[in-house]
Formats: structure tokens, C-alpha cells, sequence
């Protein structure tokens, strides 16, 4: 028996036989020829019909021949597809279409079961319908082609999935579980921002779960949306919630979906629109999505501060997460930082329950598990690659948790080894529907075209979602209000304008440079290793400031 021909057409085009994906099918034309018959590929599809849906704009004969073409470069670059494609002189039809999967497919049997469930009130096979409709629905049918034929289908697809959130949102609803509804209506707003309904269906999830800020923050979201896009106020049904809402005195011990996190977040002064876009990406990769964020930026801009306090946020969600790093000094120290991953409490606990073949692997870079595990065997060094691939494969066995969702914050990736990069793609790819979230934090001036992680960004974009976000310095107004809360007053307007003047509006060196102020306002216990060290004019700059600078230059 042949080996299984794997199509992935939603959210990105992919294409496995077995183990192994096909990488180099690269070209729209010939992803648009395979998507097709793939989509049709219960019946034989007719030369001359195919020509027309992929030429339309050229003459008959002209068409035919650049379906020849097509196919023999198809054949030509990619020869073990001739066990599953065949072509006459009339036809093109698949072999054996039961070693044919299409995600598509697998989509639109689950809307139906979700579908007749419904119909028969089975309330637990809707769920499980619905939720793996979902799973796998990971983005628009086949990005980036925009041939005629595939438009009807691309729309289909796109309300069927949003039936199926819709769906989704009422069962939760209807059975009480607020926080899981609230999920649910937030994703299908961030789809469907012009909807009324939904904004009051949030708002009055909100206020069922005790959240009364969050409920008048939806509010406000959906004035300014409709104002800015259409121009017009919200229904007197929305603002009526709205303002029962606002008489409406929170009880003093509920709990609420969204805790306040630990301290104040300062350094997230004027990080609204980053901070939105990584909860996006989360409820992505909750979902069953795998989704990797990059946050670039110069140094002292707040990347790190920024995706560490969105892990202590997930963190309270009951999410799992990791964070590690990497440092300029230990570049060529292979895989160090998913050590430090795994040295985290909550995977560690999770490699104990691994059985020993993977322990065995574990513990090239744990070496530590043999003081708690001496049975296990010592490792002989990796010289070929099925043993490279079982190693590969246990370091992702240990990371991924089917408990819960997983957060790895990885730091200073520019200084990352290339084992380490390597592995990520693999982990990336391991499990299609892993509930993992990548957050990578780097500098921007040491992240060139030709840099190993932005082939990886590259690779990984084609059959994951990836997003890439470029922190900018905070404006005057943000400088200021960061200062004021470091320095735990209001500022005047000449102080504001000298903090913005020397920090240029970097994170960092605002609260640095405020700090540094206080201290010397205020030097009780003076700490000569952290000795300020003079400026060009004479002024004094904060250590590390003045250790950013000096790097940098």
C-alpha cells in the first residue's frame, strides 16, 4: 500500500506523503492545480475544463498547452505523485482516493456531523463536532491565490467556520460556561467587528462572570469601531447595557475572568495594540493552532518586558509556560535554551511521566536525570540521523503538554545557536494541533535578510501562523505618564519634556533614568557597583544605560 497523501489547503498550502512534506511546491499555479482537484477529487476532472478555470483569459489552445506544461513540470519535479495523479488524454483524476487526505474534507465532515447533531439535540457529539470543525479550520482556503474558481469556495468555508463558532458560543452559553463562551464571542468579534449583537452578547458574558470593567471596555471598543468604520453611534440596546452596567457595583469578592496582574505594568505604557495582538495570537493557539510571535525592536524598547508580562498573565490563566534565553557570550552552546526550558518546574514535572526511551534522550541535555534516574543508559554521541530524529522527538515529547496550553518565551533570539533554531522548526511542525505559543524576543539591527531565523520565519509562515510586531519608541505623552509612575508622581511639563529629550521615549532608559533620579535625590544607601557613570556634558547616566549604549556602540 502506498503511504497516505496528506493535503493541507487552510491557512496555508502543504503537501505530505508519509513523514515527509514536499516542500518545493512553490508556485501559485501549481498549488491552485493540486487545491483543485483536491477539492474534486470524487470524479475525473476534464483537461479542457481545467485549462479554461486556470486560463481563462487565454485561447483554448493556449490554455491546453499550459496544462500540459503544468503537469509535466508536476511530474517531472515531484515523480512519486504519479502513484496518486494520473492524466490522459482527456482526464485528470486521482488514484486510489482512499490514501487521499484533504483537510477540506475532514472540515466539511465535521460541519455535518456538527450539523446533524444538532438537528438530533446531542448536545456532547455537537461539542466534539464543533470543536475539531474548528481545529481545523486554521485559516482561509489556499492564501494568496486568487483565481475565480476558488473564491466561492474560500467564502463557504469561511461562514461555515464562522457557523460553527457561532454555534459554539451558544453551547457554551447555554450551558453556563462562562469563560469558555467569553473566548468564543471575543474570537468571532475580532472576525465580525461591525456586529452589534456580539459586542452585547460579550458585555453581558462579561457582567454574568463579575467582570464589570471588562464589560464597559467592550462598550467602548465597539463605540469607537462603529465610529470610525461607519460613522454612527451604538443602538439604544447596547448602550442601554451599557448603562446598567455603569449602576451596577461590583460585589466585593467575585471572581473575575481577567485578574489584575501582580504589579503595575509599567514599562506596557502605550502597548495596547501589542498587547492585543498576543492575546490574538493565544486564543489562536488555544484553539489547537500552533502560532509564533516575534517581537523585534531595538534594545531598551521593552520587548522582554512586554512578553514577560504577558507570560505571568497566562501563567494565571492556569496556562503552562517557560521562558529562556540566549546570550551573546554562549552562542555556540547547543541547545541551552530548551535546558532552561525544561529545567521549569511545570515540564519538569512532565518529563518524570515520560517513559525511559525518551528519558534516555532527555538526558544529553539534562544530565541531571541520571542523579535521579541511574538505570537509565549512557548516551554514545549522535552520528546518524535516525538518532538525531528520535533525539528531536523526545526534547518535543517533553515540551508539549496535553494538559493545558503552553507559552515559551524565548529571549534574545538574535543570539540563538543553530540547533537550537533547527529544533524549533521541528517542534513547530511536530504536532499540527498543539495548543503552543512561541513568543521570540530580538533586536531588530542584529536581525539582517540574511539571518537563520528569518529563514525559519520564512519556512515556518508557509504551514504555520506567524506573526512579526515592531516595537517602536513611546511617544511624549506615554514617556511622561511612564515616568510618573516610576517616580510615583504627577510630572510638570518642563520634567516630562527633558525625560523625553534624554531617553528618546525608550522604555528602558525612562525608568532608568527616573530611578537614577531618585537615588540621587534621595541616597540612603548608596551602592558604589552601581556608580553612575558621566555623560559627554558632564551628567551622570545610569549603569545600565550607559551598558546599553556602550554596547550598541
Amino acid at each position: 500500500m502506498e503511504p497516505t497523501l496528506q493535503i493541507r489547503l487552510l491557512g496555508g498550502f502543504s503537501l505530505s506523503i508519509g513523514d515527509a512534506q514536499l516542500t518545493s511546491l512553490n508556485t501559485m499555479r501549481l498549488q491552485s492545480l493540486i487545491a483543485y482537484l483536491a477539492l474534486h477529487c470524487e470524479a475525473p476532472q476534464q483537461r479542457q475544463h481545467l485549462a479554461f478555470l486556470l486560463w481563462p483569459d487565454a485561447t483554448e489552445a493556449q490554455a491546453r498547452n499550459n496544462l500540459r506544461q503544468l503537469l509535466y513540470q508536476l511530474r517531472q519535479t515531484f515523480p512519486v505523485l504519479t502513484h496518486y495523479l494520473a492524466a490522459d488524454a482527456q482526464t485528470v483524476h486521482w488514484l486510489g482516493v482512499g490514501a487521499l487526505e484533504v483537510d477540506v474534507e475532514a472540515f466539511k465532515q465535521a460541519i455535518a456531523d456538527a450539523t446533524l447533531a444538532a438537528q438530533q439535540a446531542d448536545s456532547i457529539t455537537l461539542r466534539t463536532a464543533l470543536e475539531r470543525a474548528d481545529s481545523l479550520y486554521r485559516g482561509e482556503l489556499v492564501p494568496g491565490c486568487y483565481d475565480d474558481w476558488i473564491i466561492p469556495d474560500r467564502e463557504r468555508l469561511h461562514q461555515q467556520h464562522l457557523w460553527a463558532l457561532e454555534r459554539l458560543l451558544r453551547h457554551f452559553e447555554m450551558q453556563g460556561e462562562t469563560s469558555l463562551a467569553i473566548q468564543y464571542a471575543q474570537r468571532l468579534i475580532a472576525l465580525n467587528p461591525l456586529s452589534e449583537d456580539l459586542y452585547r452578547r460579550l458585555m453581558q458574558l462579561f457582567a454574568l462572570n463579575h467582570d464589570r470593567a471588562s464589560a464597559l471596555h467592550v462598550f467602548h471598543t465597539c463605540a469607537t469601531t462603529l465610529q470610525r468604520e461607519l460613522g454612527v453611534d451604538p443602538d439604544p440596546s447596547t448602550r442601554q447595557i451599557y448603562e446598567q452596567l455603569l449602576q451596577r457595583e461590583m460585589a466585593p469578592h467575585q471572581t473575575v475572568l481577567h485578574q489584575p496582574l501582580p504589579h503595575a505594568p509599567s514599562t506596557l505604557v502605550g502597548r495596547k495594540n501589542a498587547w492585543s495582538q498576543l492575546q490574538e495570537a493565544w486564543q489562536q493557539a488555544k484553539a489547537g493552532t500552533p502560532h509564533v510571535v516575534l517581537i523585534s525592536g531595538e534594545a531598551g524598547v521593552g520587548k522582554s518586558r512586554l512578553a514577560e508580562e504577558f507570560r505571568q498573565w497566562a501563567s494565571q490563566q492556569g496556562s503552562i509556560t517557560a521562558s529562556a534565553r540566549s546570550y551573546a557570550a554562549e552562542g555556540q552552546l547547543a541547545l541551552a535554551p530548551v535546558a532552561e526550558w525544561l529545567r521549569c518546574e511545570d515540564l519538569r514535572s512532565r518529563i518524570r511521566q515520560l517513559s525511559d526511551v525518551w528519558l534516555n534522550e532527555i538526558a544529553r541535555i539534562l544530565p541531571e536525570l541520571y542523579d535521579e534516574r541511574p538505570e537509565l543508559p549512557r548516551n554514545e554521541s549522535i552520528k546518524e540521523y535516525g538518532q538525531r530524529q528520535r533525539f528531536f522527538e523526545a526534547l518535543a515529547h517533553a515540551i508539549l503538554s496535553p494538559s493545558a496550553p503552553l507559552l515559551l518565551v524565548f529571549d534574545d533570539l538574535q543570539w540563538c545557536d543553530q540547533e537550537t533554531l533547527e529544533w524549533l522548526r521541528f517542534l513547530l511542525r511536530f504536532d499540527g494541533s498543539a495548543r503552543l505559543l512561541l513568543i521570540g524576543c530580538a533586536r531588530a539591527e542584529e536581525l539582517p535578510p540574511q539571518h537563520p531565523l528569518r529563514t525559519l520565519l520564512l519556512h515556518l509562515g508557509s504551514t504555520l501562523q506567524a506573526t512579526e510586531m515592531l516595537l517602536e519608541p513611546l511617544d511624549a505623552t506615554e514617556t511622561v505618564q511612564l515616568a510618573a509612575q516610576v517616580a510615583q508622581r504627577e510630572l510638570g511639563s518642563d520634567e516630562g519634556l527633558q525625560v523625553f529629550q534624554e531617553t528618546s521615549g525608550y522604555p528602558l532608559f525612562v525608568v532608568e533614568m527616573v530611578r537614577a533620579t531618585l537615588e540621587r535625590s534621595n541616597p540612603s544607601e548608596p551602592d558604589l557597583a552601581q556608580k553612575p557613570h558621566p555623560h559627554a556634558d558632564g551628567r551622570l547616566l545610569p549603569p545600565r544605560m550607559y551598558a546599553v549604549l556602550v554596547g550598541r556602540l
